[in-house]
């Protein structure tokens, strides 16, 4: 059996798994299937070292009313966390999740990996690229320490990966002060994307 068909074959196992690690999942719940896994490792934000495996399963894509409330939330919004948040958060809609490195040496509980919650998924297909803007009102502790990632912070994180000519990706974060809106685009981005440090690298997709 080829690799691609034994993971077309775990895709719901996968997702009924993660509906059971990240809690009340309404959308893994109702349809258990995904529509892409990201598979990548974090470098440590005290340096390059790797900083463990991040795995991001995506079950469906927000809507074009939802990128909408977004995007007025960002143009409007005069830099308001709590105006960005609650057209999101009002949707309670999870669109994925993402998983973080456990902690070794604290018992079989903390060796597994810690899921955040994706509440903002889109795909965007460029002349120099495809992109995925993903956000969450978790914050996203890419590369920090173990235990400090794992806890739990009300905090708007946005993740951008991009993709290069070869398939491979690589993704940053950003807080509420460096993110930014592309009419271009129509959607939001990591301001500055060529200069800050990344956070996530060699990330391969699989699109089921």
């Amino acid at each position: 059996m080829s690799r691609m068909s034994l993971r077309r074959i775990l895709a719901p196992i996968v997702g009924a798994a993660i509906c059971f690690l990240a809690g009340p999942w309404t959308g893994l719940a109702e349809r258990n299937s995904l529509i892409e896994e990201l598979d990548g490792r974090a470098v440590s934000m005290t340096g390059t070292e790797d900083a463990g495996p991040i795995g991001i399963y995506i079950e469906h894509w927000s809507t074009d009313q939802e990128a909408a409330a977004l995007r007025a939330a960002v143009v409007e919004g005069n830099g308001s966390a709590a105006a960005l948040l609650t057209p999101l958060v009002r949707t309670a809609n999870r669109v994925g999740v993402v998983l973080l490195p456990g902690v070794q040496g604290r018992g079989a509980r903390s060796r597994l990996r810690t899921p955040k919650n994706i509440i903002f998924a889109r795909e965007i297909n460029t002349p120099s690229g495809r992109r995925l803007i993903l956000a969450s009102d978790e914050r996203l502790g890419l590369g920090e320490p173990t235990l400090e990632a794992r806890k739990e912070a009300r905090e708007f994180t946005v993740m951008e990966i991009r993709f290069g000519a070869d398939g491979t990706g690589v993704g940053k974060v950003a807080q509420l002060s460096d993110m930014a809106y592309d009419p271009l685009t129509n959607c939001l981005e990591v301001k500055g994307y060529s200069s800050r440090p990344a956070r996530l690298v060699g990330v391969k997709s699989i699109r089921y």
